[in-house]
């Protein structure tokens, strides 16, 4: 195995997933760094968009640099071509500073495909927790919460979560872990009194407080009337607002309370 061809970004950043997978620059980089360090006359050719080994990452890209692999930078408009002839495959790539298409006869061509996420995965179906448009897992808040859904007691971490590095995914485990002994530490667990409840009379399971709850939290059960589990009920009145027939109150702020503080502050 004399010549190696690693492409990058390979069905990533594009218009289907536009997201970077983060791991894929650091593993060709480390992988051409191991090549060189079993055959040191190799030729490793790494062809890229753009490469980004972000952090202390970077001394594995200026070591690769350093040990004679070659970089060649390629624009998304003209993505490397691989063929095969007589003597095998054949890589070509139009050298953005050359200004030329470049030929690479390759032993062997590497791919590197991004991290895909799972738009319809059994465990957001089964939980309900939310998913963002690339198939991964979302955070409560990005800054505050970032290991913890929407619902509590439900925390994130790892791949599942986005493209991370493996430090990356053991930190936020650590974290995730953390998060989860402060919930079981406590022997009870006080829920606030902003919770919604259902006047079975006035209900006639239209299904909207079921589609408008961001966190799933309504149902029909047998009574044929929407139920709300007041310990997954996050207290935010969305349903309460939407539900056509006033049929559900949030506690401490029924429409008698809020019409009586608004007629003393009339006077």
């Amino acid at each position: 195995m004399d010549t190696v061809v690693m492409i990058q970004c390979v069905g990533s950043r594009n218009e289907e997933h536009p997201y970077c997978s983060r791991i894929c620059c650091q593993g060709s980089v480390k992988s051409a760094l191991k090549i060189k360090e079993l055959k040191p006359e190799a030729k490793v050719f790494i062809l890229y968009r753009d490469i980004r080994t972000y952090g202390l990452m970077e001394l594995y890209y200026q070591e690769a640099r350093k040990r004679g692999v070659s970089f060649i930078r390629f624009k998304k408009e003209e993505p490397p071509v691989v063929e095969s002839d007589a003597q095998g495959l054949v890589v070509k790539v139009r050298d953005h500073v050359l200004g030329e298409e470049v030929e690479i006869h390759a032993d062997l061509v590497g791919l590197a495909i991004g991290v895909e996420g799972e738009r319809d995965q059994p465990v957001a179906l089964q939980f309900k927790l939310p998913v963002n448009a690339d198939g991964f897992f979302m955070e409560a808040h990005m800054k505050l919460r970032p290991v913890d859904f929407a619902s509590e007691g439900n925390f994130l971490a790892g791949l599942a979560h986005g493209p991370k590095l493996l430090r990356d995914t053991i930190a936020q485990a650590e974290a995730a872990a953390a998060r989860a002994v402060t919930v079981l530490a406590k022997e009870r667990l006080y829920l606030p009194g902003e919770k919604a409840w259902v006047d079975e009379a006035r209900c006639v399971a239209c299904l909207t407080c079921v589609r408008a709850c961001p966190y799933h939290v309504p149902q029909v059960g047998d009574k044929g009337v929407a139920e709300i589990n007041p310990a997954a009920c996050q207290g935010c009145g969305i349903c309460t607002s939407a539900c056509p027939r006033k049929a559900i109150q949030l506690g401490g702020y029924t429409d008698q309370e809020i019409l009586a503080k608004v007629a003393a502050l009339e006077g």
